[in-house]
C-alpha cells in the first residue's frame, strides 16, 4: 500500500519555500527602497515635529495686517497628518484643528490644510473655519514660514467669513 501523504510532502516543501520566498520579498523591497530615496525621505520628514507659531490675520489684496497678531501650537506627524491649537480672539471658544500636510517636490516646500469648529461659550458648534497654507521650510534652521487662507462657513456650509493669514514657525526642541 502507497503512503497516502507522499504526493503531499513535496508539496508542502513547495509552499513552505513559496511562503518564505513571499514573507522576505517586501522586506527586500523595503531596503532597496529605503537606500534609494533616504536623502528625499530626510528632506521631506524636516517639517514633521512640533511647532511653536505666531499666526498675523492680513489682506488678502495687499498683504497688510488686519488683526492681532496671535500665537498657536502644530505638531506635523508622519504619513502627513496634522494636529493644532491657535489662541485667536477671534475664536476664543473652538476645537482643536485637525488635518493633513504633505510636500511639494522641493527640498522646503509643503501645503497644509486643516478644520476646526468654532464654539458658543456653552460649547455650541457654530461652524467650521478651514485653513490652507503654503509653507517654506528654512534650509540651515528649524524655522519657516507660511502663508494662506481660511474659510468660516456655517454648520449648512454657507461661507459666513473668508481671508488670509501669514505665520511664522520655530520647531520646539
Amino acid at each position: 500500500m502507497k503512503n497516502k501523504f507522499a504526493k503531499c510532502i513535496p508539496v508542502s516543501f513547495a509552499a513552505v519555500a513559496l511562503l518564505i520566498t513571499v514573507a522576505i520579498q517586501p522586506s527586500i523591497h523595503a531596503q532597496v527602497k529605503s537606500e534609494s530615496t533616504e536623502s528625499l525621505d530626510q528632506s521631506v520628514g524636516r517639517i514633521v515635529g512640533a511647532w511653536e507659531t505666531s499666526i498675523t490675520p492680513v489682506n488678502c489684496e495687499t498683504g497688510e495686517q488686519v488683526g492681532p497678531t496671535f500665537y498657536g501650537v502644530i505638531t506635523y506627524n508622519a504619513g502627513g497628518t496634522l494636529a493644532e491649537y491657535g489662541a485667536n480672539p477671534a475664536t476664543p471658544f473652538r476645537t482643536p484643528g485637525h488635518g493633513i500636510w504633505s510636500a511639494n517636490g522641493g527640498r522646503g516646500d509643503y501645503s497644509m490644510r486643516f478644520s476646526f469648529m468654532p464654539l458658543t461659550p456653552a460649547g455650541v458648534p457654530v461652524g467650521r473655519l478651514r485653513v490652507s497654507q503654503v509653507i517654506q521650510l528654512n534650509r540651515f534652521t528649524d524655522e519657516f514660514y507660511s502663508s494662506g487662507s481660511f474659510v468660516l462657513t456655517n454648520l449648512a456650509g454657507t461661507v459666513v467669513a473668508s481671508g488670509c493669514s501669514t505665520s511664522t514657525a520655530v520647531r520646539l526642541n
